[in-house]
């Protein structure tokens, strides 16, 4: 759902039912409210409204949404924060030129599994080497899943444009080559998903281990699922995706996929914290 173009494109989420959830309920979807757009958001009643200058007001209903992507020159209620909170709806802020300025996620009063076994884990001095090596692996996985793929459709792929690929993303000094990032729109549409995961997970947005230093789950996170962006929309194409409305089709296209790898991501990451746990005690 997005308020930036007359004709509103919409950046479909495929999550799944939640436990008890109807099976039959409409998809929730991510909400993306412009990087400059001048709007003010409201709630109505169950929905959210949007006003703006020259443009038709706009209700959305607060059970479809996943997760909102705004610009700083959005102006909210405390009412429509709250209905948000209330409907564990994460908000990510975005600058003007569309890179994630901050985000803000509803709070969580029960501990989650994975969050207290993740403490337990931070509070070992080896935790770092535990943590960056199942990162590794996972980065490692999604390049692996993606070749698998491509020989499996017979699709042009070079074994050696592959194996150079693995070394810089997998091996290389800060992973993504620099200036090679994809744009900023493309970094706020990954970071709300990232922080809705995260959220859904029960994990705080930022966990402190030993030696005082932060786990930054939905930094880390981004970070996987750009790799998987870059493999699905080749550099070459990403020149072409310069508008907003390009994008957000583009993102429509991905939701689903990138979804499925967040939590999969997440579910890897469990298993791993808890066999690595279940050995040290």
């Amino acid at each position: 759902m997005s308020s930036t173009a007359p004709e509103r494109s919409a950046a479909a989420s495929h999550r799944a039912p939640a436990a008890g959830e109807p099976s039959d309920r409409p998809p929730r979807r991510p909400l993306f409210l412009g990087a400059r757009l001048r709007a003010r958001v409201d709630a109505d009643g169950p929905a959210l409204r949007v006003r703006s200058d020259g443009r038709s007001e706009t209700r959305f209903p607060l059970d479809r949404v996943s997760r909102i992507v705004a610009g700083a020159k959005v102006a909210w209620s405390a009412e429509a924060l709250r209905a948000c909170f209330e409907s564990a709806i994460p908000i990510v802020v975005m600058r003007e030129d569309g890179s994630p300025l901050g985000s803000i996620q509803p709070a969580r009063v029960q501990r989650a599994r994975l969050a207290e076994a993740l403490e337990e884990l931070l509070d070992w001095p080896n935790w770092r080497d535990v943590y960056h090596c199942w990162l590794r692996a996972a980065r490692m996985r999604v390049l692996a899943d993606w070749r698998r793929e491509q020989v499996a459709a017979k699709a042009t792929s070079d074994l050696h444009v592959y194996q150079e690929f693995v070394k810089r993303q997998i091996y290389g000094v800060g992973g993504v080559p620099a200036g090679r990032r994809p744009g900023s729109f493309w970094q706020s549409m990954l970071y709300s998903m990232a922080a809705e995961t995260v959220a859904r997970w029960g994990v705080p947005a930022v966990l402190w281990g030993s030696g005082g230093d932060p786990l930054d789950l939905r930094r880390d996170l981004t970070d996987l699922l750009e790799l998987r962006l870059r493999l699905e929309v080749r550099q070459e194409a990403e020149g072409a995706l310069r508008t907003e409305k390009a994008m957000l089709l583009v993102a429509n296209a991905l939701s689903g996929k990138l979804e499925l790898e967040a939590a999969r991501a997440m579910r890897s990451l469990a298993r791993r914290v808890s066999q690595v746990l279940s050995e040290w005690r």
